[in-house]
């Protein structure tokens, strides 16, 4: 690989995705005395003005594909909705330049991300990010969003990417991730400058599906059920997030005789919010198989749930 920056300043970018203790720990890695008092920032310029050039190739083939895979999978539990935080909207700003801002969304905060990768500048693209290690021109997962998005967009191809190695099974990883257009104008027109990528894999692709609309789980099995309380203008309310698992579903029907078994999905893990008074009348307990009706959002907090459910079925 030819690597058009020199190896301290990439691996400066490397080092913004470690957290203060991985930091230290390559300081007793490299027997480098000193480093207690210092902060994040410090700590990476003390180190890359405490590593000699052969100590940076040392590291390079130690930590380097680790650190990489890390925020590739991190993206991609983003990209599946299994993380904290989920792709709300990837937009293109600049075609001609392919420049995309994302928005990022988590329980009650957002992150906002900026890539443009040329052929001009696909050895060290443009890139910013309000996250800690994006805002220091690390390798945020966020970046990792945005690569595999413009990738997608066939903006540029592997064989030209220089700047970083990447796992063996990337490409494997990625294969079923596919691009989806978003946003509708106001006459049912496409916009093609906003879209989502989904994972056709996941169980996520599966429900998004059936987000914000009303669905019927037919078979599933409890696997943990967790009291909770939510408090709104002083009123506290008391609900059971459960967990399922080996979830068969499908939109809820008008009447059981429009049932028809190819229009079921099936997932491994889903969760549902119910009521104190529905758990006090069922008494719901792990491995208790079930079935019911709800509605099928999604929570900043929690990702994929079912809400509004009024009746439990035993099976």
């Amino acid at each position: 690989m030819n690597r058009e920056i020199d190896d301290r300043n990439y691996l400066n970018f490397l080092l913004q995705f470690l957290n203060v203790d991985d930091l230290k720990q390559i300081c007793r890695d490299f027997e480098i005395k000193g480093y207690s008092k210092f902060k994040k920032s410090e700590l990476i310029d003390f180190i890359l003005d405490s590593l000699a050039e052969e100590e940076f190739k040392e590291f390079l083939q130690k930590k380097e594909i680790d650190i990489i895979t890390d925020g590739i999978n991190l993206a991609l539990k983003k990209i599946n909705g299994e993380n904290r935080e989920s792709v709300a909207e990837i937009k293109i700003v600049n075609p001609e330049d392919h420049e995309i801002e994302l928005l990022f969304k988590g329980f009650n905060w957002e992150v906002q991300s900026y890539l443009s990768i040329t052929p001009k500048n696909i050895h060290n693209p443009e890139r910013d990010c309000d996250c800690r290690i994006g805002s220091n021109m690390g390798f945020c997962s966020h970046f990792w969003v945005g690569f595999i998005y413009s990738l997608k967009q066939d903006w540029f191809k592997l064989k030209d990417w220089s700047l970083t190695i990447l796992p063996n099974n990337f490409e494997e990883k990625i294969k079923s991730i596919k691009l989806v257009d978003g946003q509708l104008g106001e006459k049912g027109e496409k916009i093609k400058e906003s879209a989502v990528l989904i994972d056709e894999s996941s169980s996520g692709a599966k429900l998004m599906g059936h987000l914000d609309s009303s669905i019927t789980v037919y078979e599933c099995e409890i696997t943990e059920i967790v009291e909770r309380e939510s408090e709104f203008q002083g009123n506290v309310t008391r609900f059971f997030m459960v967990s399922l698992k080996d979830v068969k579903f499908g939109p809820k029907l008008k009447k059981a005789s429009d049932f028809r078994e190819e229009d079921t999905e099936n997932v491994e893990n889903l969760k549902v919010r119910i009521s104190e008074k529905l758990q006090s009348e069922n008494s719901l307990k792990k491995g208790d198989k079930v079935s019911f009706n709800g509605k099928l959002v999604k929570d900043n907090f929690w990702g994929n749930v079912v809400k509004n459910v009024r009746k439990i079925s035993r099976k």
